[in-house]
């Protein structure tokens, strides 16, 4: 009953806020990762299921997340999860009212109300608002408001950010070596052919880091989606290998034989999937180490020049190398465990190719 509040408590707080939601207890720590009183965080479902509760981009995949492992018959609910849940959530999510209030939300949560007051603001009304005042905010009030908010901080002489050559150096350099694709193409499109300071004042105020935050969300909707086809693919094989294997020693002459032969290939098969997992995993946990080493060296930057937005900036860059620290944290643990199945399948194989 505990494990039952906790999680439903979890879950109001998705539905209540954002795509950055996580949920945390006294000591910091997620409160998925430290129920510690059901054996639900021992179901091998368990880690994937709850990292896509705590951070799927998609507000209608993290409650369905957090249904499974809320629900008393977790034992059933995670791998339904795994199996289809996920992909009818996903379905249900790029609905256009659940990709509106999706987009709203990232909005409010990467635009703040210091540097885009307008657009903040707006988000926040079209959020609390209907379905038609989400669609009005996609189609028309988003640019609308950032245009007022561009305005107004070009018409502010004495605070608007100036612009020097070392910034527009700065920015270039992300142009080309940024490793978010859309921190990227923020960057070029402040440096585009025709482009004045302002469009670099307003890439430092709030493009760089509204792009960033969109990059986050594409790394978090990729590594989801192939965690989730990992899981509902390879446990079943591996059980089908133990199965085969169990056939084969239970067996005796020329029916062990073939047998053994049925068995291996099970487990070969099982040791390709769990490889590619790993791999993967891998180099997943490569671009978070190389994204978490990217925004120290922004910290430092940051907090090596003067001003609001650049305090700003150092802010934000810190919360995203924690992000990525994290993301790169479970990237390795998947990878960790894959290399695992792997090894444990190899070993399955050579049991079953090695002469009784």
């Amino acid at each position: 009953m505990k494990r039952r509040t906790v999680l439903n408590a979890a879950l109001v707080a998705v539905l209540a806020t954002g795509i950055s939601t996580t949920v945390t207890t006294a000591n910091g720590l997620a409160t998925g990762e430290t129920l510690g009183i059901s054996a639900v965080e021992d179901s091998p479902f368990y880690p994937i299921v709850l990292r896509n509760a705590l951070h799927h981009p998609e507000s209608l995949v993290r409650v369905a997340a957090w249904h499974a492992l809320w629900s008393d018959e977790w034992e059933v609910a995670l791998p339904a999860f795994v199996t289809h849940g996920f992909a009818e959530a996903r379905v249900l999510a790029s609905q256009k009212h659940a990709r509106n209030r999706d987009f709203v939300q990232r909005v409010v949560n990467t635009y703040s109300p210091q540097f885009s007051p307008k657009v903040h603001a707006e988000a926040q009304r079209a959020l609390k608002g209907t379905d038609a005042d989400r669609d009005n905010f996609v189609r028309a009030g988003f640019a609308a408001a950032k245009a007022l908010d561009e305005a107004t901080r070009e018409a502010n002489e004495q605070e608007k950010q100036q612009i020097l050559q070392a910034d527009r150096d700065f920015v270039a350099m992300l142009a080309g070596r940024d490793p978010g694709e859309h921190v990227r193409l923020a960057a070029q499109h402040a440096l585009r052919a025709g482009g004045t300071d302002a469009d670099l004042r307003a890439f430092f105020a709030s493009e760089w880091m509204a792009a960033a935050a969109v990059d986050v969300d594409i790394f978090r909707l990729r590594s989801h989606e192939a965690g989730i086809r990992y899981y509902a693919v390879i446990p079943q094989l591996i059980a089908d290998a133990q199965d085969a294997e169990r056939e084969a020693l239970a067996a005796s002459g020329a029916a062990a034989e073939q047998a053994r032969a049925v068995a291996a290939r099970a487990w070969a098969t099982t040791k390709e999937k769990a490889e590619a997992a790993w791999k993967a995993w891998e180099d997943e946990a490569k671009a978070c180490a190389d994204q978490a080493l990217y925004w120290r060296t922004i910290i430092e930057r940051a907090q090596a020049n003067i001003g609001p937005v650049w305090a700003a900036i150092a802010a934000t860059a810190d919360k995203n190398r924690g992000t990525w620290t994290s993301e790169g944290t479970f990237a390795d643990n998947e990878s960790q465990h894959w290399g695992a199945v792997q090894r444990q399948a190899q070993d399955g194989y050579n049991r079953m190719t090695t002469p009784a």
